[in-house]
């Protein structure tokens, strides 16, 4: 059982640990190439330009939910205001190419699903954005930042040191978050490895338990956005809606995200990050169920 669970921790931490780095690199290269001036004259002054930069920043930066907090942290201490930031960080991890085109295959060329997840995950950033804005602090004050959260004036920098600040940038925030990405997997590893074969099989005869039960398994099973879709496409006797909560739930709220967020936002936002999403995703995954939008998919 211990090599089992060791080969499962292993295989999550190998998949998620190359977004992990790009992830602190694009958090490095923001921090020493970008000045905060241009960064905040880039951004829409509105707070519906803001939301729809946020919601659809992921086109621009793809990134998985493995990587995105590093860099929503760093958009936030370059000046970023932190609704657009969360509004990112959510989205980001769904309405992205690589996301869009793995759920299109996974679901054998279904535009339905692929349209339900990105609604379901844009509606999400929504709400959790707009809950943020109304918060003066966001982030949690780590010894971290005193070493490099605050903005630095690279301009006057020749290249080869800046070159050399973007690895020292990306060496501390790998260590920062990995820490807790080692947890999350720790975690996972340990309830695929203690759960029966047949433990969900009650969950399957009830609509509203089937998606309860799929949210569980995503958040608890902490897979990358970009293969969730082809883990939830293979789960055949759970209903569409509960298949699409799977693949929208996971993105925003799982074990290693929940560690990452304890370690980067306060806690008043981690419970707003955590709450929101599950009781939305719920809600409307019932409901697009009920509609019926989605039945071609069990074909």
């Amino acid at each position: 059982m211990f090599g089992t669970f060791a080969s499962i921790a292993t295989a999550i931490f190998i998949e998620a640990m190359p977004f992990l780095v790009i992830a602190s690199l694009f958090s490095a290269l923001i921090e020493v190439f970008v000045a905060t001036e241009r960064l905040l004259r880039w951004l829409p002054k509105s707070v519906a330009g803001g939301l729809v930069v946020g919601i659809l920043g992921g086109f621009l930066i793809p990134t998985c939910e493995c990587g995105v907090v590093p860099i929503v942290r760093r958009l936030i201490l370059k000046g970023v205001p932190p609704f657009i930031a969360v509004a990112f960080m959510l989205a980001a991890p769904i309405v992205n190419p690589i996301v869009l085109a793995s759920t299109y295959l996974a679901f054998r060329g279904s535009v339905a699903m692929v349209v339900a997840r990105v609604a379901v995950a844009a509606l999400v950033a929504l709400v959790v954005a707009l809950y943020v804005r109304r918060l003066r602090e966001v982030l949690v004050q780590d010894v971290t930042d005193a070493g490099h959260g605050h903005d630095h004036d690279h301009s006057s920098q020749r290249l080869l040191e800046k070159i050399r600040a973007v690895f020292s940038h990306t060496a501390g925030e790998f260590m920062y978050m990995g820490r807790f990405l080692v947890i999350g997997c720790l975690a996972a590893a340990a309830f695929k490895t203690l759960l029966p074969e047949d433990g969900m099989s009650v969950f399957t005869d009830n609509v509203a338990l089937s998606i309860a039960g799929m949210m569980l398994l995503a958040i608890l099973l902490c897979v990358c956005s970009e293969a969730d879709a082809f883990v939830a496409a293979s789960f055949q006797t759970f209903t569409a809606g509960a298949r699409l909560a799977f693949i929208t739930v996971g993105p925003v709220v799982d074990l290693k995200l929940i560690g990452m967020f304890f370690a980067t936002f306060k806690k008043r936002v981690v419970l707003a990050l955590i709450v929101i999403p599950i009781l939305l995703v719920f809600v409307l995954s019932w409901l697009i169920e009920y509609s019926g939008w989605l039945s071609g998919v069990m074909q």
